[in-house]
């Protein structure tokens, strides 16, 4: 299965984001090369690899291919069933929340470095996903997450949906316009949520060719794989994505994520530290794996990143930097312009 200790992910994901590589013009048998990765595993989509393999197909795509809206390339050949047996779930359900919900209880079989959420409302609801750090630090699936649903969307309620807004963590890039032609709707950044914002109303269109009975059985055996691929440290996987997400409003304290997970600070501090953690070590690993993904951002001056990243002031941030890399931002980006 290609199991490791770290969140894992299905290798149909693995599978279209490097067939999405190819559809741009980079080279296969290198990118699988460069990334560690046996093409044979890759031949069945339930096959599992390392979240951070996902991610590194990401930023070597980002690094290889720069402007191009690689969300809008995905979605050219995405096919829900590249998620596996969740596709297949989510194509036999009745209704769009269905759809939701069974894509909050199951999101870890496909992709544990993201957790699926529905915030129901009136007269906006927002779908969205929690991301892991390293995901959340590509930008890119973020967007292409987010691209799918829209996708997914305007199969059932049609070509002309248009949600009422999208949401991403991470700052405005050149990107951005060509993803609000495409979405219709308001692109908005530095949020604290990766979500599209649709009319409540829409949760209750029907799914097309649903069979209840299928969708039964799919469950059923959706429900008996939960158990088996269950990740560990969950505690601190969620406390990291909440702290990633948050960034841009300033440092997060460990007392405001320990409310939004629904738990008190010292409950938090005691799982996160039964998991082998601490808050401030998720802080700052957060903050470091971000910072190199904002880095590659020319636009972007070092002490713009810095307050992207939480820091009240820049010095903090670069002397932060020098510990984790034994440079200076500058000398880093220096160095990758030479490389």
């Amino acid at each position: 299965m290609g199991e490791t200790g770290g969140p894992t992910i299905v290798a149909g994901l693995v599978a279209r984001a490097i067939h999405t590589a190819v559809s741009c013009g980079l080279d296969r048998d290198a990118l699988l090369a460069e990334l560690e990765v046996d093409p044979a595993v890759l031949e069945d989509r339930d096959n599992r690899l390392p979240v951070e393999t996902f991610a590194r197909a990401w930023h070597l795509m980002n690094a290889r291919l720069p402007g191009r809206v690689l969300a809008l390339d995905w979605i050219t050949s995405w096919k829900v069933t590249d998620a596996g047996v969740l596709g297949y779930v989510l194509l036999q359900l009745q209704t769009v929340e269905e759809a939701m919900l069974a894509s909050t209880r199951y999101a870890h079989l496909v992709n544990q470095g993201a957790q699926a959420r529905l915030r129901k409302d009136q007269p906006t609801s927002r779908m969205g996903f929690e991301l892991a750090p390293s995901l959340i630090a590509t930008q890119h699936v973020g967007e292409t997450m987010m691209a799918s649903l829209a996708l997914f969307l305007r199969g059932v309620v049609g070509q002309s949906f248009s949600p009422v807004a999208v949401r991403f963590p991470h700052p405005p890039t050149g990107r951005t316009p060509a993803l609000e032609r495409y979405f219709g709707a308001p692109v908005l950044h530095e949020q604290e949520e990766t979500s599209l914002e649709v009319p409540t109303e829409i949760l209750a269109s029907p799914l097309p060719n649903a069979d209840p009975v299928l969708g039964g059985y799919l469950r059923k055996q959706a429900d008996l794989l939960v158990e088996r691929v269950a990740g560990p440290r969950e505690v601190s996987r969620e406390c990291a994505r909440r702290i990633a997400e948050r960034l841009g409003q300033g440092e997060p304290s460990q007392t405001s994520i320990a409310k939004q997970m629904g738990m008190s600070e010292r409950t938090l501090q005691r799982r996160l530290q039964a998991e082998g953690t601490t808050f401030n070590g998720l802080l700052d690993e957060s903050r470091r794996t971000i910072a190199f993904s904002y880095l590659a951002d020319r636009k972007l001056a070092a002490y713009e990143v810095s307050f992207l990243l939480g820091y009240a002031e820049p010095a903090t941030f670069f002397r932060a930097f020098k510990r984790w890399t034994g440079q200076t931002p500058q000398q880093y980006r220096a160095a990758a312009a030479n490389a």
